[in-house]
């Protein structure tokens, strides 16, 4: 078995984690030896006295690790959580494309209290939350993959207080082409968007408006083709039918000119779709320049 005997540095703690039901004893501690120790159980004496037990991990050289022990039955902590979402703080339009920048701030309160007749210093682990920053300048005693660290003293049968504030940036991208009477409207109540915005795009849902009501159209006369076709296959059948017998001769002149009839609407109707269609694309045409025209990049 290998016995090494060297001091290293520790600093003795108390450790809160919302993990945790209970505050720890630990220590924080320093591998300065200068080599690997081995992970095992380890024993905590403290003025001649059991103080604690706990298991650790391998500990490489100059690595610092909280190790807990024990129970701090003088410590309390109340953890407080106060969620508020901001509105819009920022808009950038580009390539028909708007992106909506707002902020949700976490407001979170740590409060300790040491019953005890002497000073703690505790450490507490704040989640660290993929997409959070820290904000008004607050700095960790130490970040590790999954926590903040904060170390706060607290003088004997005293109250101290930690308060961590984060932000996440939260963002919406919506396709101009999609955008709604209603929403610019709510915009620009808002005073989310400025009239000369409001304006561009309203053009742009006025041209929109225009390129459906050419579809609708199209739609319209395919179905009029549709319609013709299935009659002109009934007429057909019919003229079929008619072969032998004695109405033969004047219905299939009724049926032919009800035939040449229908193909003049056909024609009609193929002709209107082709310039609905050259209508349409450049309706499309205009809605792309509008689109790539509006840009914006500014704080609300």
């Amino acid at each position: 078995m290998p016995i090494i005997s060297s001091h290293i540095k520790a600093e003795k703690v108390t450790l809160w984690s919302n993990g945790s039901p209970w505050p720890l004893r630990a220590l924080w501690v320093t591998n300065s030896s200068g080599l690997t120790l081995d992970g095992g159980a380890f024993n905590v004496i403290e003025e001649n006295a059991f103080a604690g037990e706990g298991i650790i991990d391998p500990l490489k050289p100059e690595e610092r690790r909280l190790l807990s022990y024990a129970v701090d039955q003088a410590v309390r902590v109340d953890h407080k959580d106060d969620l508020e979402n901001r509105p819009i703080t920022h808009i950038k339009i580009a390539k028909g494309v708007m992106i909506q920048t707002s902020e949700e701030r976490d407001h979170q309160k740590y409060t300790i209290r040491n019953t005890d007749t002497q000073a703690r210093e505790v450490v507490i682990e704040h989640p660290l939350r993929s997409g959070w920053k820290l904000a008004n300048g607050l700095k960790p005693e130490e970040t590790s993959t999954s926590f903040y660290r904060f170390l706060v003293k607290v003088e004997p049968n005293k109250t101290a207080e930690l308060k961590v504030d984060e932000v996440q940036p939260l963002e919406r991208r919506i396709a101009l082409s999609s955008v709604t009477d209603d929403q610019v409207r709510i915009w620009f109540n808002d005073k989310t968007i400025k009239p000369e915005v409001e304006q561009a795009l309203r053009r742009i849902i006025e041209q929109k408006n225009k390129i459906a009501s050419v579809d609708q159209q199209i739609q319209s006369k395919q179905t009029l083709i549709t319609g013709i076709n299935q009659d002109q296959q009934r007429v057909r059948e019919n003229m079929k039918a008619l072969k032998g017998s004695v109405e033969e001769k004047a219905l299939l002149q009724r049926y032919t000119h009800e035939l040449n009839v229908q193909e003049d609407k056909l024609q009609a109707a193929r002709a209107e779709i082709d310039s609905l269609a050259v209508k349409k694309a450049e309706g499309k045409i205009q809605l792309d320049k509008l689109l790539q025209d509006l840009t914006l990049d500014e704080t609300i």
